[in-house]
């Protein structure tokens, strides 16, 4: 007899009509590895395309499993929230995670970016006791490699102070297990949003995650690393069950650019589940366009220019040198809750 059902919640935005086919990879795999009942709320928006939208549903479906659909833009436009208030760069897609305690009804859910792989039972995941917490996270690659003796960037250390979060504490936001029930009774969850965004926009790089490591640095549960890895540096064959898998980082996806042997060869498995790729053949040739068209990828050709000049630009302007004043005004300020 199967236990409650497992609530897991994506949220995309898919002006593209691409992003869709990553979130059918990491909903094949919760269902691949998990014989709990399990339902994916998709929070997307208009552009989630009626194609895109079926195929995800025969994803679920395929597995015996439930999906759910939230367009949270029309939630956003009826309670007329001004989106480029709430994130760094106006981005939707970014807000929707933070909508969550607003947009369902459940009390509990696993939130998962879509650049994910979950190659474990997500019931070990559902089942951990988060102690009164209001979520359960787990460190990013910077604490952990605090956590182990690695000196801590001044820059970084600077955001860290200033928004409350101890040394070696700081999460990453891609995988969350949140008590949605104590949000909605203890947070006003979306003002807090708000007001951290109003003060701390300028100051910091990484948007919706430094915001949430802002509102729970006091009340997180810290967990195993293997809810939310990584690093797959000298991971092999062997190393690839009981964990969660983030391809974190930029333009680092596996669907872009091959980074990580045997970890980003899972993308590519759990996509064969998929109404997204229908045979081996077509697995071949949508490898072989995804690696060799990003433009990350220096293909020898007369868009060699235009590719390294887009590289340069988002390294100039994505750079967090132009945070720094406005992290030093924001220390003489000083932090307010």
């Amino acid at each position: 007899m199967r236990k409650e059902t497992i609530h897991t919640a994506l949220a995309f935005c898919d002006p593209k009509g691409t992003y869709s086919r990553h979130a059918a990879v990491t909903m094949a795999s919760i269902f691949a590895n998990t014989e709990e009942k399990v339902c994916v709320h998709i929070v997307h928006d208009e552009t989630l395309t009626a194609e895109n939208r079926k195929k995800l549903e025969d994803t679920a479906h395929s597995f015996g499993q439930e999906i759910d659909f939230i367009n949270a833009g029309s939630m956003i436009d009826d309670k007329n929230i001004d989106v480029s208030k709430l994130t760094a760069d106006g981005a939707r897609g970014t807000l929707y995670r933070l909508m969550l305690p607003d947009i369902t009804v459940n009390s509990r859910m696993i939130y998962l970016d879509c650049d994910i792989v979950v190659n474990m039972d997500i019931a070990e995941l559902w089942n951990v006791d988060l102690g009164g917490a209001a979520v359960a996270v787990v460190p990013d690659v910077w604490s952990l490699d605090y956590k182990r003796g690695v000196p801590l960037p001044r820059r970084l250390a600077m955001v860290w102070d200033m928004l409350g979060v101890r040394r070696g504490e700081y999460f990453n936001a891609g995988v969350l297990l949140m008590d949605l029930k104590k949000l909605r009774e203890e947070y006003d969850f979306m003002k807090e949003v708000e007001d951290f965004y109003a003060r701390y926009k300028k100051c910091i790089t990484l948007a919706d995650q430094d915001c949430l490591n802002y509102i729970f640095a006091d009340d997180k549960l810290l967990i195993d690393e293997r809810f939310n890895r990584i690093n797959a540096e000298g991971a092999g064959e062997d190393d690839l069950r009981g964990s969660i898998w983030h391809m974190a980082g930029g333009a680092l996806k596996p669907w872009a650019v091959c980074t990580r042997p045997y970890v980003d060869d899972l993308y590519w498995r759990y996509l064969r589940l998929t109404p997204y790729c229908k045979s081996e053949n077509e697995l071949i040739r949508l490898m072989l366009a995804g690696l060799s068209s990003p433009a990350y990828t220096h293909i020898h050709s007369s868009d060699c220019l235009r590719r390294l000049k887009k590289q340069a630009s988002d390294n100039i302007f994505r750079a967090h040198i132009w945070t720094l004043p406005h992290i030093f005004a924001a220390k003489l300020r000083g932090r307010k809750k």
